[in-house]
């Protein structure tokens, strides 16, 4: 299965730190979900001689409903936390299963953000995906992968050499939870989140 990758994003006056999906990824979900459902109405219509579809009413009917309901599942698989500095709390949803999950809870729960390095050769020849993991204080929760990057790393060189940008932004991130962090990039890591 592929990960949907998060990227952090400041709201409300730097108030909510938000890792969710691209927006083109929400822009997308959202097409699929009332295209769809605008082009299943058309078709059923088709099946009362009010319109006349192409392809006919039952292939545009079983095709747009197939869209909106792609749709619907992208939307209940999506993984976000958001995190509320003022309020001091954060809401966590989990996009597994059936219908996923939403936990919320308080920021002093939140134990560490962790920068990994998993080397992936899948993905690039010589390709290192570095991982900025939040960590919960007694494992109350399961670590949280809530922004990643994959370069390229020259054959001899550090694993840590592309860690850089990735590195600040997670140094600003983990000021803003207030919270400790840790630079663990220059050695190899496995991805701590299991992608089925």
């Amino acid at each position: 299965m592929l990960e949907t990758p998060l990227y952090g994003k400041y709201a409300n006056e730097d108030r909510l730190l938000v890792f969710s999906a691209p927006t083109a990824y929400h822009a997308l979900i959202r097409f699929c979900v009332i295209g769809g459902a605008v082009a299943t109405v058309y078709g059923l219509m088709g099946f009362v001689g009010i319109t006349d579809p192409p392809n006919g009413a039952m292939w545009w009917t079983l095709t747009s409903l197939a869209v909106g309901l792609a749709g619907v599942f992208a939307a209940y698989s999506l993984v976000m936390i958001r995190l509320d500095t003022k309020s001091g709390t954060y809401r966590r949803r989990d996009g597994g299963g059936a219908f996923g999950r939403t936990v919320g809870g308080s920021m002093s729960e939140l134990d560490a953000l962790v920068l990994i390095a998993e080397p992936n050769s899948r993905m690039t020849a010589g390709g290192v995906t570095y991982h900025l993991v939040l960590h919960w204080k007694g494992a109350a929760q399961p670590p949280m992968v809530v922004q990643q990057d994959t370069r390229a790393i020259p054959p001899g060189q550090p694993l840590n050499l592309g860690a850089q940008a990735l590195r600040e932004r997670g140094i600003r991130y983990a000021q803003t939870l207030r919270v400790p962090f840790y630079d663990n990039a220059h050695f190899a890591s496995a991805n701590p989140v299991r992608i089925l």
